[in-house]
């Protein structure tokens, strides 16, 4: 049984998931449950999560040793080597003892404290304050480590030498309390019986530093080392964890600072995802100044006060428990949502107070930026984190952050090996190119950004070849690192030159698929053109998050280079991506046929009204790429030049769409996204736009219809209308040979699916869930490619048509809540290809026998959530179900209010 307990602000919802097994795959029974409780502050724990890794402490290390013989001495040198480690170590730094009884602070430093260190010197055992620590100690259940300084461990034992004459004294004063002196006797014995070190055994500084790593390895246990082939990055790794105090429960703030391109995200990154695990919530917020620029730093709060509900929703993922747990527990998993900082602030202390924080604040450059995510450290639970990386050390100064890490360029040999592994494809050059490696690190200043990009523009050429490259470095010795990045540019043929400047200026962090999507219908060669950039290591792939990335300093430098074909008039560039170039052009109507791509990423809406010149795009003969968002045109727009391939404007303000002027056609569109244009009323003619591949109009809640050309269109093959909620029908008759995707879910108006075409052999796909549909047409069964079907809670759906039968290639077939289908039509066997059929529990869909001849096919059930909830079933009988006994689970089976359980057959 999987558990799963989580606190969501304030909180906590309790998930087991029991698992069972068909024959065919695994099903997944979860029991959910919610209880509302709010959480101590002080609880050392942070948050009630089963997630967190174990208990926090104050300290890693309890020194307990005699002051009078090791304090100045050994016990020093110690405590400084830990300290260095970043081992945090407790000494009672009192030179007299106190009083006769250990103070409360220093029996709350032992509770506090992971390990022991015990250093028993000659004169240990004649204090009764170090005799009661020992015994304070070992009540606490500590895992101890006896450190026998000058003395022998078996006198220690059996308490020979100076250690029995200490017990005589004891003795003598103790007459009346000798059980005491026993408990002494007997600690002593049992610490002495422990595994530890003997200082006759090594020098004390050798002595020091095995007790150090041992200590080191018990804190932090399998330290781990990068698996990349990343050159230099143990040591560094190293460097953060001496600052990190891992599992204590302190709040720290550790910045890496440095110069662009010296590897701080790298660093950042690395340690992120080797210990994310031991947190309730982790978050990597990259590039906070870019994103804070262009999306504001509330947009940035928001993701971070939302984190609970992101990480646990992510856990859910993993076990496939998302869409159940969202229905459960819709109210505890709101978005919260507001609008300026001082509101941000408050909701991001609120919501990650309680829970142990893992947080990576990435390229940080302003003040502001830390003062309104991560004000101060009781935003955070015990034991959280936070990592901040900025190329301004007085920065992580001026905000108090007092753990800090100087990002270190490569040494001279971590650099040789980097270059020849991006050169050579190995760790040592080639014969007769060790000097010209040196130089080239020479020019690269030890940056590893640079000795990648660097070295893999060399990568295979010849010796002249490298000499030519250093001759052109060489030339600008004192310009910006950019500049020598450019070579690799330079280098590149003219598509891919085209395709790395439109990543800089507008695709960077985007899904790499979309992004695909977006400059294969721009007419280039995405899937080589991608692998090329990553090979040349001018763009990267997070194969994790399935995110495109770029080097900041490499953005930069491409972001120059358009910027250099036209300083002074942003209208003779050919990429605009900023807002105010972009307003600029648009509203004096600067455009010319130099632009080719325009990009807004913006995530708020405009604030106020945008007062575009009507003709703007009329001069722009040559673009090809017009990806807006949210605004107010109150005067309008004419039209859109007709070399225009893809046309994004998500949350478009105009009521309809002037594709064309006159009789002027855009032959060359291929994709238009007007996603959540709530003022969109109807669609344009599509024949003017006849190579037209991909429509999608989601969330266009006012489109009562779409131009009849729509449904003969013979290139579509995607057409998303999802949440139209004004649409109530398609244009009769559809004849669209090429379309393969076609998504009506949530039209809550569309009643009537007209009739398809023989020529629609292409569709695949089709979404009709929850729409009010109350049959499918009988042309249905000419979708011979049909191979995944979604009706799910179509409530008013009756039957489906007697050519059902024919669907020969349907795979999924969705009918959970379908309250009026009483059954699903005969001729089943005769579709080989099904797979899955989707019921609800609550519905009464009959399934003809013929159903039960397909070998394949999987038959699953949907527990309604208000069913999770059981505390009234008495019986249960599986006897027709495919189940072995061995698959039921016994906290499934012995539930104590069952009166009768009937096993599978």
């Amino acid at each position: 049984m999987f558990t799963l307990e989580w606190s969501i602000g304030q909180s906590i919802i309790s998930i087991y998931l029991l698992h069972t097994h068909t024959h065919t795959r695994k099903e997944k029974l979860a029991l959910l449950c919610y209880q509302n409780q709010h959480h101590c502050k002080d609880n050392s724990m942070g948050s009630s999560s089963t997630l967190t890794s174990g208990r926090l402490w104050s300290n890693h290390v309890f020194l307990s040793f005699r002051g009078d013989d090791t304090r100045k001495g050994f016990t020093h040198n110690l405590f400084a080597s830990l300290e260095r480690r970043g081992i945090k170590a407790y000494r009672d730094d009192h030179d007299l003892e106190r009083g006769k009884v250990i103070s409360v602070e220093l029996i709350e430093a032992i509770e506090e404290s992971m390990f022991a260190l015990i250093i028993l010197s000659s004169n240990y055992a004649s204090s009764t304050w170090c005799l009661d620590e020992l015994q304070k100690i070992l009540e606490c259940k500590k895992e101890v480590f006896p450190i026998f300084l000058g003395v022998d461990p078996s006198d220690v034992r059996h308490q020979r030498g100076s250690f029995a004459k200490a017990f005589r004294d004891h003795e003598e004063k103790f007459r009346e309390e000798k059980k005491k002196v026993e408990t002494w006797r007997h600690a002593l014995r049992e610490v002495a019986s422990y595994s530890g070190w003997d200082s006759k055994d090594k020098h004390e500084a050798a002595l020091i530093e095995t007790i150090v790593g041992h200590i080191q390895k018990k804190v932090i246990p399998g330290l781990p080392c990068c698996t990349d082939n990343l050159v230099g990055i143990d040591s560094r790794m190293k460097e953060m964890y001496s600052l990190m105090g891992i599992r204590l429960k302190d709040v720290r703030l550790i910045g890496i600072w440095g110069r662009g391109g010296i590897g701080k995200t790298t660093i950042a990154r690395k340690v992120y995802e080797a210990i994310k695990g031991d947190f309730d919530v982790s978050c990597f917020l990259e590039n906070i100044r870019e994103v804070s620029k262009t999306n504001g730093l509330v947009h940035i709060q928001k993701e971070l006060s939302n984190l609970g509900v992101s990480c646990f929703l992510e856990k859910c993922k993993t076990n496939g428990l998302v869409p159940i747990v969202e229905e459960v527990f819709r109210d505890q998993l709101r978005i919260v949502d507001f609008d300026n900082l001082h509101d941000g602030k408050m909701i991001i202390a609120n919501s990650l107070s309680n829970k142990k924080v893992l947080l990576v604040l990435d390229d940080v450059s302003e003040l502001s930026q830390l003062e309104n995510l991560a004000g101060k450290q009781e935003w955070f639970g015990p034991g959280s984190r936070v990592i901040i990386t900025t190329r301004d050390k007085h920065l992580l100064k001026t905000h108090g952050v007092h753990l800090t890490c100087k990002a270190r360029a490569l040494a001279q040999n971590e650099a040789l090996q980097l270059i020849c592994l991006k050169a050579f494809k190995r760790d040592q050059p080639k014969k007769g190119y060790l000097n010209l490696c040196k130089e080239m690190i020479e020019c690269a200043r030890g940056l590893p950004l640079a000795l990648e990009v660097l070295g893999s523009h060399l990568h295979g050429r010849n010796v002249e070849v490298w000499h030519s490259a250093l001759e052109q470095i060489r030339s600008f010795p004192h310009s910006k690192i950019q500049d020598k990045l450019k070579i690799s540019y330079d280098s590149l043929q003219p598509p891919y030159q085209k395709m790395f400047l439109d990543i800089a200026c507008f695709f960077k962090g985007m899904d790499i698929d979309e992004v695909k999507n977006i400059l294969r219908n721009c007419g280039d060669y995405p899937e080589i053109g991608i692998d090329i950039l990553i090979e040349r290591c001018l763009v990267t792939l997070d194969r994790v998050k399935n995110k495109l990335g770029m080097h900041d300093l490499l953005q930069e430098m491409g972001r120059n280079i358009v910027f250099e074909e036209s300083p002074n008039d942003p209208g003779k560039r050919s990429r605009l991506w900023s807002e105010k170039d972009i307003d600029y052009v648009l509203t004096k109507n600067k455009g010319t046929d130099k632009i080719q791509g325009m990009v807004l990423n913006l995530v708020q809406p405009y604030d106020s009204e945008v007062l575009w010149n009507t003709g703007a795009f009329s001069k722009m003969g040559q673009l090809r790429l017009l990806k807006l968002c949210d605004m107010q045109l109150p005067l309008g727009l004419n039209c859109l030049p007709s070399a225009l391939q893809v046309l994004h404007w998500r949350g478009c303000p105009l009521k309809a769409l002037p594709l064309w002027h006159g009789t002027k056609l855009l032959e060359k569109l291929k994709c238009i996204d007007l996603s959540f244009s709530k003022n969109l009323k109807q669609s344009p003619d599509f024949d003017a736009a006849p190579n037209l591949e991909s429509l999608v109009l989601e969330g266009c809640t006012s489109l009562t219809e779409v131009h009849p050309s729509l449904v003969r269109h013979k290139k579509l093959a995607m057409m998303n209308l999802e949440d139209c909620k004004r649409l109530k029908t398609l244009p009769s008759n559809m004849e669209m040979s090429s379309l393969k995707y076609l998504n009506l879910s949530g039209c809550s108006e569309f009643k009537y699916l007209p009739e398809f075409g023989e020529s629609m052999e292409q569709l695949s796909l089709l979404i009709l869930k929850e729409t009010p549909i109350t049959k499918l047409p009988s042309s249905l069964g000419c979708l011979v490619g049909l191979a995944h079907l979604n009706l799910k809670n179509c409530k008013n759906l009756v039957c489906l048509p007697d050519t059902f039968h024919k669907l020969k290639s349907l795979k999924f077939l969705d009918v959970r809540g379908c309250s009026k289908l009483c059954s699903l039509p005969d001729g089943l066997e005769e579709m080989k290809c099904l797979e899955q059929i989707c019921l609800s529990a609550d519905d009464s869909v009959e399934l003809p026998s013929s159903a039960f001849n397909l070998e394949n096919l999987q038959i699953t059930f949907e527990l309604p959530p208000s069913k999770l909830n059981l505390p009234s079933l008495k019986r249960i009988n599986l006897s027709y179900c495919n189940l072995s006994k061995e698959s039921i689970p016994d906290e499934f089976c012995h539930l104590s209010h069952w009166q009768q359980f009937c096993y599978p057959a």
